[in-house]
């Protein structure tokens, strides 16, 4: 499964990022783990990753969580955070599902390996106190065998080739460890049994047994025998690739040439050669009357002209008709404002009462709805008003707009927190946070729910229609 990961973009939820760190820095250092995608961020505590494929997600998960940012900025002088990066709680699963099924390879080690010292370069650079804390952090080259080429900067039709390549080549490293390694436990094996045979010789008197059981063998004549069949398989397996690359090759070139024939008229090449070499400048400005007989041209082109004159006189012509009838009709209008001295029809005698229409400004909806409910609930019983208000739907519940002068936000709040606390497993302050933030901003329920699905996934609707009860119950 090393080369065929789930291409599952894969959100993680990150948490407890410390003051002052920009989305750069954080994107830094996502890109160190490899497989990055996209960062939105939704307060300055914390914010959404996407990850190509579940592996990346894993790394993700692995190397950054619990991860001692330093604050940046001016609020260095604040308290470090340690970086929270989790997934929820049906990602959580499907993950750990896929973990237990993933076949770990040491080229999944390297990468884990290369993932740690990028993150480490990268907070190296976070700590240094010439680094830019603003907005636009520094700009620092990660040294080249530290980085990891984005999928998304490859061209789209290259893109398979190149991976593949890279593929290959990450296995082929792994390879070359193992050889290497495989090559010194042999060495060691023979440097030993050499040792014991020569311990034996030295020996007054050896038995048969030991005799028959000291195998002396030739290190140089086994390496050439290796090295040889190494030798073999790394050709055999470069003329696979290159009649695999060359196939690919000629199969883009006939499709192309497929395309370009299909959108070329059909020629006769003989003849389309024979017309371009006849052809001459000379020749083609002689059929032109413009250069060769002008006072013809002028004959020719004198109807077209005349036509081409008379069609401006007319529309000049209805152009000034435009112009005197709407002269005509300001004239009329200014001469009908003209009025005596007499007192306008509008204006009342002396003394005579003035009649004042005035309007209400009209309810907005949600005011209306709360209006109606309390109606409906004038007269009950507190229990029979929290009743009443559970029985209400999702679509009516949400409509209504809480009395937000008379909210008691710390029982809010507590509620926020236990929901968020029960969906995704474990407390997450930062999130508690915006949501409260919105309400005091006087959100509707549509605006809280969306702060929560990214996290709560399918259980914020129902948080939210418990803090929306709650909020109609306490105004």
């Amino acid at each position: 499964m090393s080369g065929a990961s789930l291409e599952t973009v894969s959100t993680v939820f990150v948490g407890g990022i410390s003051p002052g760190v920009s989305d750069r820095w954080l994107v830094q250092l996502f890109q160190a783990c490899g497989g990055y995608r996209s960062f939105k961020r939704v307060s300055k505590a914390f914010g959404f990753a996407d990850f190509t494929t579940l592996r990346d997600a894993l790394r993700v998960l692995h190397v950054l969580h619990d991860l001692e940012l330093p604050s940046m900025g001016a609020e260095r002088t604040q308290p470090r955070k340690k970086l929270i990066v989790k997934a929820d709680e049906k990602t959580s699963a499907f993950l750990s599902e896929f973990e237990k099924t993933m076949v770990r390879t040491d080229a999944d080690a390297l990468q884990d390996a290369a993932a740690r010292s990028r993150v480490d370069f990268v907070l190296q650079a976070m700590a240094s106190p010439n680094a830019d804390t603003g907005e636009e952090p520094e700009r620092f080259e990660i040294p080249s065998h530290l980085k990891d080429l984005p999928v998304h900067e490859i061209p789209a039709e290259r893109r398979k080739d190149v991976m593949s390549e890279i593929e290959k080549f990450r296995l082929g490293a792994v390879a070359s460890d193992a050889a290497r390694r495989r090559k010194e436990l042999e060495l060691e094996r023979q440097r030993n049994a050499m040792l014991a045979a020569q311990e034996a010789r030295a020996s007054p008197v050896p038995t048969a047994a030991a005799s028959a059981e000291i195998t002396i063998d030739d290190p140089e004549a086994d390496d050439e025998k290796r090295e040889a069949q190494r030798r073999e398989q790394e050709q055999a397996k470069k003329e696979r690739e290159g009649r695999q690359a060359e196939d690919a090759y000629l199969a883009r070139e006939r499709e192309r040439l497929a395309a370009w024939a299909a959108h070329t008229p059909s020629r006769d090449p003989v003849q389309t050669r024979a017309h371009w070499d006849a052809m001459s400048e000379d020749d083609e400005l002689a059929l032109e009357l413009f250069w060769t007989d002008r006072r013809r041209w002028l004959q020719q082109r004198a109807s077209v002209r005349d036509r081409e004159v008379a069609q401006d006189d007319s529309d000049r012509a209805a152009q000034k008709e435009k112009e005197v009838e709407g002269q005509r009709q300001a004239d009329a209008f200014f001469a009908s404002l003209d009025t005596d001295t007499a007192a306008p029809a509008w204006r009342p005698s002396q003394g005579a009462p003035l009649k004042l229409q005035v309007h209400h400004v009209e309810q907005r909806p949600g005011d209306r709805a709360r209006a109606e409910l309390l109606e409906q609930v004038r007269g009950l019983s507190p229990e029979a008003r929290m009743a009443h208000i559970a029985s209400l739907s999702r679509d009516t519940l949400w409509a209504i707009t809480p009395d937000w002068a008379n909210v008691d936000w710390p029982s809010i709040a507590s509620l926020l927190d236990t929901g968020i606390a029960e969906s995704f497993g474990e407390s997450v302050p930062d999130l508690c946070d915006a949501a409260m933030e919105k309400l005091r901003d006087h959100a509707d329920a549509h605006d809280i729910e969306e702060a929560l699905a990214p996290v709560l996934d399918d259980d914020a609707p129902a948080l939210v229609d418990q803090v929306w009860r709650a909020l109609l119950s306490t105004a």
